[in-house]
């Protein structure tokens, strides 16, 4: 699956091209995809972590033409075997750069992030983590409001890569 989400990205890349349009202070984008994190489960054999799809909601709001604020919830889809389930989920409060024609950026900001592990007899448990994320994306233009998203980011709570792909609408 982790293959499948970098071609598809890529592929957008190619398709859409880069004829940005530049956005200004005021301007808000919602937006939704999936994401991958390769720590972002359990295995529920061994205990080690492993990679999990998940999905990505969130919005970006300008502060000025190149700063934005663009908080976001990420769902990773839960691991179940034999009765026992983990789930993980993050949210975030990132701030981005944009550089040169306003199509990729920078990022850095704060995670709050949970995870939930359940036992058929022993009841439930979850824990939370605060930490720091860091990276960058692109916003590519495929429309009047329409832009396809990339991003890979480091997430210090769960100490993990997160490589998101998705579209965001402008208003």
């Amino acid at each position: 699956m982790k293959k499948f989400t970098i071609v598809l990205f890529v592929a957008a890349l190619c398709l859409v091209g880069f004829s940005a349009s530049a956005q200004q202070q005021g301007d808000l984008r919602v937006g939704a995809g999936l994401a991958y994190g390769t720590k972002a489960t359990l295995d529920l054999n061994d205990g080690s972590t492993k990679g999990a799809l998940g999905i990505n909601i969130g919005g970006e709001y300008f502060f000025s033409d190149v700063i934005s604020g663009a908080p976001s919830y990420t769902f990773f889809f839960k691991e179940e075997q034999g009765g026992a389930s983990f789930s993980t989920s993050s949210f975030n409060l990132d701030g981005r750069y944009y550089f040169g024609d306003g199509t990729f950026y920078g990022l850095f900001g704060f995670a709050i992030s949970s995870a939930k592990t359940k036992a058929n007899g022993f009841g439930s448990f979850t824990t939370s983590d605060n930490g720091i994320n860091l990276g960058a994306g692109a916003m590519i233009p495929a429309g009047d409001a329409l832009f396809i998203n990339g991003q890979l980011k480091y997430n210090t709570s769960f100490e993990q890569l997160v490589l998101q792909a998705g579209v965001a609408f402008a208003f």
